[in-house]
């Protein structure tokens, strides 16, 4: 069990960390898809990149039944479930753990940014980029708070006891949030152009961009929301007291990639600038030299001769 999640969680993260790269490659070199989602969206495929680099040394880590200790390590799980002690999975991997928080915490705080910036947007109110990048540097200095104050829990308890609950705590506090704010945009949206049809007619689109951009981020929302389901049942498969205690984080977060690689691609599936921005980094070193020929026909067009005369 443990080789076969561990080659499925070394391909899922391969993928994982190749589609956000290339899509925050994407972003960062076209100047023409600098909006707000865009920008926004980069806290979610950096995030990603650091969970996919973490799941990579986690499959490469073999520590689970392949060693001649592996019985031995077995009956000492078995004595921590008998004495009490909770989140023994999440304490044998606490950077792939600390990882996990940090992509679900990130990931709820920037759809949860995106919904207020597209409720703004609904009453004509712009942000500038550098209001953006202050929202972004916002959420990260938030998130890495939320992380120390777990660490401090942890320090203080010694096990994982008082700082998991708070950190998921804080989570169903931001999914709740998400829950509401985004279907509010949504059939706000969605009203507005059933009284104003010529709306989609405008100039600069405002309206059909903001229902668009506003979709993609309840798909997002909807991704993130299972993840966050696999995160909290988790825990309760950790707290109870069954018998089979062999090792069940490799599923875990296998289920978990599920948001990691299908939120990038939804974003390009969705977005014509995007996808045109990825193909052309994609198929950059791809193109086909010019022949000589073609090279004299250009080089005639550029230069002709000079006209002829007696």
């Amino acid at each position: 069990m443990w080789l076969w999640t561990s080659s499925l969680n070394f391909v899922l993260a391969i993928l994982q960390l190749a589609f956000n790269l290339l899509v925050l490659i994407a972003v960062a070199s076209d100047r023409r898809i600098h909006t707000p989602i865009h920008l926004l969206s980069t806290s979610l495929w950096v995030c990603n990149c650091i969970t996919a680099i973490v799941t990579i040394f986690f499959s490469l880590n073999p520590t689970e039944c392949l060693e001649v200790s592996c019985y031995h390590t077995k009956q000492l799980q078995v004595a921590d479930y008998k004495t009490g002690r909770t989140f023994v999975e999440l304490e044998r991997f606490p950077a792939l753990t600390t990882a996990i928080l940090l992509n679900s915490t990130i990931s709820l705080l920037t759809l949860l940014t995106i919904g207020f910036v597209h409720m703004l947007g609904r009453h004509n109110y712009h942000f500038s980029r550098s209001q953006l990048s202050r929202l972004i540097g916002s959420s990260w200095l938030l998130v890495t708070m939320l992380l120390l104050s777990d660490f401090f829990l942890i320090r203080l308890s010694h096990s994982f006891v008082l700082a998991v609950p708070f950190h998921l705590a804080l989570l169903s506090v931001f999914l709740v949030l998400n829950l509401v704010i985004h279907p509010i945009n949504l059939v706000q949206l969605i009203r507005q152009n059933r009284r104003d049809p010529e709306a989609n007619l405008q100039v600069d689109g405002t309206s059909a961009r903001l229902m668009r951009e506003s979709a993609t981020a309840s798909i997002w929302l909807l991704l993130n929301s299972l993840s966050f389901v696999i995160i909290f049942m988790m825990v309760t498969w950790e707290n109870r007291d069954g018998k089979d205690h062999i090792s069940l984080m490799g599923i875990e977060v296998v289920a978990f990639s599920v948001h990691c690689v299908a939120n990038p691609l939804v974003a390009v599936i969705r977005d014509r600038q995007l996808e045109r921005s990825l193909a052309r980094i994609i198929l950059r070193s791809k193109r086909s030299r010019p022949n000589q020929e073609e090279d004299l026909v250009i080089a005639l067009m550029r230069d002709p001769p000079p006209p002829y005369t007696e």
